[in-house]
């Protein structure tokens, strides 16, 4: 096993260990990767059978591993190491180590998280809430649309849904951009648009697995939210995709108002982990401190 950065990596044979593993993870394609953190490593066996990708930056000489922007976990791939190898690498190269996983108790203290996922091999349909099939019976004004132009549905997540979300910046936001657009130039990824009366009123974009459909973000305008726009959005989306995928991934939240709109369709919680790691020197995080 050893550390290598992105630009020695075999990005062929990087990409095939992701795409034939038993366990999907579009977040940890190279393209995918490119978009949210060009400085990327990986952990690598020689033949690369075993694979776990490194996000990192680096400021001021202080290294530290990050949980890449628009990712929601890493997962190792492969059996020729394991996560105590991992751990024992990463903090031998990092003085500060974030990352989640689906892994309990890798590190004391973890965080425990949630997602929400939708089995599309079922009738998932009647697992929807009486309140959601109230309001999509209001939604026959919407009609749906699909577009290559990720710009319509950062402007309106700029405008209706960036200012309420604290952490994420305008570099994520750029980020964002590089992600849909490499998802969309690698057939991986697809932006559906909602139309009323020819009016673009949301918008929502879905990565695209083996079998996973997973969605990355969205957003409507305040009139179109509450007239049902986002519900039309999501039940339109899992009827699109069923045919040829078998889970839907609402890419999960810990934030009950957005957790329980995915389960008003009926959907299961997952749990993962965030894990923190500080080592970081005094000087580093006091400097840290002051900048806020």
């Amino acid at each position: 096993m050893k550390l290598v950065e992105r630009k020695n990596i075999d990005i062929k044979k990087w990409d095939n260990a992701i795409s034939t593993a038993a366990v999907e993870n579009v977040f940890q394609y190279s393209w995918y990767l490119d978009a949210v953190n060009p400085g990327w490593a990986g952990l690598i066996t020689e033949n690369y059978t075993t694979v776990l990708p490194v996000a990192f930056t680096s400021k001021l000489g202080v290294r530290q591993m990050i949980q890449a922007p628009f990712t929601r976990e890493y997962t190792l791939i492969g059996t020729e190491f394991g996560w105590k190898d991992v751990l024992e690498s990463l903090s031998k190269n990092f003085k500060g180590i974030h990352f989640r996983s689906e892994e309990k108790g890798l590190v004391k203290a973890g965080k425990k998280r949630q997602h929400q996922w939708i089995d599309l091999k079922t009738d998932f349909q009647k697992n929807y809430s009486t309140n959601a099939r109230r309001i999509l019976k209001k939604t026959g004004s919407f009609s749906l649309d699909l577009s290559t132009d990720p710009a319509i549905l950062l402007t309106l997540f700029k405008e209706h849904v960036a200012h309420k979300i604290e952490t994420i910046s305008a570099a994520d936001l750029v980020s964002l951009e590089k992600l849909m657009q490499a998802a969309l130039k690698n057939k991986s990824g697809e932006l559906l648009l909602v139309r009323k009366e020819n009016e673009i009123v949301a918008a929502g974009f879905f990565l695209h697995d083996k079998k996973r459909i997973t969605y990355l973000k969205g957003a409507s305008t305040e009139t179109a939210k509450k007239e049902g726009a986002m519900y039309f959005l999501m039940d339109q989306a899992m009827l699109r995709y069923a045919s040829h995928y078998s889970t839907f991934d609402f890419g999960g939240s810990d934030v009950d108002t957005i957790a329980g709109f995915y389960h008003k369709f009926g959907a299961q919680d997952r749990t993962y982990y965030d894990y923190s790691i500080d080592d970081l020197p005094f000087w580093f995080k006091t400097l840290k401190k002051l900048k806020r």
